[in-house]
């Protein structure tokens, strides 16, 4: 007889014992020189390498004791290509926010769909463009572009509008490890109101796309919409009739309104039109 569990079984178990790979020495030491990247001229970067050992001992100290907290962030704004604020988190921070995603991207990773195209290894805005436009060449092939129906959203102020709590109650499907949980916690949190993520931080990154993926997997189950795909806060699907492509909005709408987002644009069109998607004009 095996020995071995289901598969389904597997994949239901929670993770423990991660704070541990989180806090060790080489990944933190690895977390440094991903943090380091284009940014070694910078005095808090040349600050923390110049006791490099002192402060890799103090970063996993403090997490093995669950005592490590945010510092302070700076502000500051950038156009690209709309207005957007961003905190930045002191160069420590940063450095425990890569030796978290170090550990945890790979967990979060798997439970993501084929076609969320943010943050991830081997996606990005062209891998999903090329997706984009071999769906539209596979459905030309049956019917004329004029045909077929492109719904394209994305969500007013995405990240000022995800709640701490969801952000939680999500992390805590996967892991079980307390201090894990703590340490998501007190970054989850690290901004006031229990409403807002800052656009800076690394872990945001991956907690919105996390929250999007709430989204996806119940557009893909329930809705059963073969032709999705998102790219952060940006939501694309093709139909074959404009009904269709307007019954999926209105459940994305619902779905959306869940998680307590709104949409700012909605576009319905035909496919002929062209698809403004992604950085590309498809």
């Amino acid at each position: 007889m095996s020995s071995r569990a289901p598969a389904s079984r597997i994949m239901g178990i929670k993770q423990d014992h991660l704070i541990g790979r989180i806090a060790d020495w080489d990944n933190l030491l690895l977390a440094y020189h991903k943090a380091r990247r284009g940014k070694r001229q910078r005095d808090e970067v040349q600050r923390f390498a110049a006791d490099l050992w002192l402060h890799i001992g103090n970063l996993q100290h403090h997490l093995l004791a669950g005592t490590y907290r945010m510092g302070l962030y700076r502000r500051f704004v950038v156009y690209e290509p709309k207005r957007r604020e961003i905190l930045a988190a002191p160069f420590a921070d940063r450095v425990v926010q890569h030796a978290i995603l170090n550990v945890l991207q790979p967990l979060w990773d798997k439970q993501m769909i084929d076609h969320a195209y943010a943050c991830r290894p081997g996606k990005g805005t062209h891998a999903g463009a090329d997706r984009l436009q071999q769906w539209l060449r596979d459905m030309a092939r049956q019917r004329p572009l004029e045909d077929i129906w492109a719904a394209k959203t994305d969500f007013s102020a995405y990240f000022r509008s995800i709640r701490h709590d969801d952000l939680k109650r999500i992390v805590r499907r996967k892991i079980a490890c307390a201090g894990t949980l703590a340490l998501l916690d007190s970054i989850i949190d690290s901004t006031p109101g229990g409403v807002g993520i800052p656009v800076g931080n690394l872990t945001s990154q991956w907690l919105a796309n996390l929250l999007g993926n709430e989204i996806d997997q119940r557009i893909k189950r329930e809705l059963r919409v073969k032709r999705y795909l998102r790219y952060m806060d940006d939501c694309i699907a093709l139909f074959w009739t404009k009904a269709e492509a307007q019954y999926y909005v209105e459940r994305l709408r619902g779905l959306s309104e869940e998680l307590g987002l709104a949409f700012s644009k909605v576009s319905i069109h035909r496919a002929s039109q062209g698809i403004n998607a992604l950085g590309y004009r498809i």
